[in-house]
């Protein structure tokens, strides 16, 4: 027997024409809405000024200029993020691009979009690549074009559920970028990012 999960919401299951019911919205923005100054690493500071660094970016200052995070990882984006990388529920990607579909360019002088890459064998087992998707549906809605100038260079550990110092040497040497990133103004989409250890490793 075949059903049409379609037109279902991806968290409670029911009628939503976007991937998510407008309940299930409303909690979202609830739940997750970001508030306050961020520092470069996406970090919220309690009372940190606009364009400052909180103690663990002064300490050690990432690569990257800025850092741009749309929704915090809590619930329910956190449900809808493990669907999606997983257990395969390429399904949820309706949802996201309902959550995505408002976010304006956080840098109009970007010249291209680079996903942070998995690596080849991780890609294989979970099918997709969950980076790679989320970056093309933002380089048809930027207008930007998604250009792959990083590639993963070995293989490493899932970064979740490690400290900070683990994640930093896990990621060591573990990304490779060719000539087209040279002197390019890049805008590196990830799913999730915890620590920042992955963007500065990229």
């Amino acid at each position: 027997m075949l059903f049409d999960l379609s037109n279902q919401c991806v968290l409670c299951g029911r009628r939503a024409d976007t991937g998510l019911c407008p309940h299930c919205h409303r909690e979202l923005e609830r739940h997750c809405a970001l508030s306050g100054p961020l520092c470069r690493c996406a970090l919220p500071g309690p009372g940190l000024d606009p364009g400052a660094l909180c103690g663990r970016c002064l300490d050690r200052p990432p690569g990257f200029a800025a850092s741009y995070c749309a929704w915090a990882y809590r619930f329910p984006l956190d449900r809808l993020l493990n669907a999606y990388k997983h257990r395969g529920r390429l399904t949820v990607e309706r949802a996201l691009e309902t959550l995505t579909r408002a976010q304006p360019l956080p840098w109009p002088e970007a010249d291209l979009i680079c996903p942070l890459p998995a690596h080849w064998r991780r890609r294989w087992w979970r099918g997709f690549d969950q980076a790679e998707r989320l970056a093309a549906s933002l380089g048809r809605r930027w207008r930007r074009p998604v250009v792959p100038v990083l590639t993963r260079a070995r293989a490493t550990r899932h970064q979740q559920g490690q400290s900070r110092a683990t994640r930093v040497r896990n990621l060591r040497h573990a990304f490779r970028a060719d000539a087209r990133a040279r002197g390019r103004r890049i805008l590196l989409v990830d799913d999730v990012m915890t620590t920042g250890a992955s963007a500065r490793a990229a």
